[in-house]
């Protein structure tokens, strides 16, 4: 009884120390959004929704991330099986290796990187200048800065969990008739669905909060490439509680489609 007790005494010591770590981390979670809360109000909330630009912002920010979404998906799904199939291959170590930079690099740094590689005066301008081509300060901009910061957290997800697929399940698949492209298609992308919805979740997410690499290579034009954060900051130049409130209809917005996403990830489970 004695041990038992002593065991007890032990587990409630544990729950209450590491019960005070779920408690530190919550309030870093929760008080600045209560911040926001507090300073916003609803009358600021609701002139925020009715300014063209607000909605503008929005707008764009929805183009752009499900356009850079899309992109991650149609690219990085291949390049994927490519790294995990082919693991033993220098060629492939190589582009994982090359592929992760990105996760490496400030958003800013990123950006720089994007400009003069993609810029008036970069490596392509005299391509581009012959095809009469801009993609600074152009929504494309923005969609390529985008896929470039947050692609690889699609990568990085949907690698984890292909890697840890059976080799067995390949094999029965091409015995069964299947090539490498069917098995794919057929078999294995159905079989990670999870990881691939999750992915893209945490991708689109990187995509729609992105500031850094945008602001640098595609610039802060309004109506054209001002989205969401870019639009906070614009804001906070001039009045804070506009800022706050518009930071509060992205918590929002964000918020219900992340419960949108994981109720139907439930009831497809």
């Amino acid at each position: 009884m004695i041990i038992k007790k002593n065991h007890f005494d032990l587990d409630k010591f544990f729950i209450c120390f590491f019960s005070i770590f779920v408690i530190i981390y919550l309030v870093i979670l929760c008080f600045p959004i209560v911040s926001v809360v507090k300073y916003s109000g609803i009358s600021n909330i609701i002139s925020t929704l009715q300014n063209h630009e607000s909605l503008s912002a929005i707008k764009l920010s929805f183009q752009t991330s499900l356009t850079s979404l899309l992109l991650t998906f149609i690219l990085g799904t291949p390049t994927v099986f490519f790294i995990v199939l082919n693991k033993k291959h220098l060629l492939a170590k190589l582009v994982d290796l090359i592929i992760e930079i990105p996760i490496t690099l400030p958003p800013a740094a990123a950006g720089i990187a994007l400009l003069l590689a993609f810029g008036k005066n970069g490596l392509l301008k005299n391509l581009f200048s012959i095809y009469n081509i801009q993609l600074t300060f152009t929504p494309i901009a923005v969609i390529i800065a985008q896929f470039f910061v947050s692609s690889i957290y699609y990568i990085q997800v949907l690698e984890t969990s292909l890697s840890a697929v059976p080799i067995e399940i390949f094999e029965a698949s091409y015995v069964s008739g299947c090539g490498k492209v069917g098995t794919a298609i057929r078999v294995i992308i159905p079989m990670l669905k999870k990881s691939i919805i999750s992915g893209l979740i945490l991708t689109w997410i990187r995509s729609m909060g992105e500031f850094g690499a945008t602001i640098v290579f595609a610039g802060n034009v309004l109506g054209k490439t001002t989205t969401m954060p870019l639009f906070i900051y614009t804001l906070m130049q001039t009045n804070i509680v506009k800022a706050a409130a518009f930071s509060l209809v992205l918590y929002i917005i964000s918020f219900i489609i992340l419960l949108l996403i994981k109720t139907w990830c439930s009831n497809n489970d």
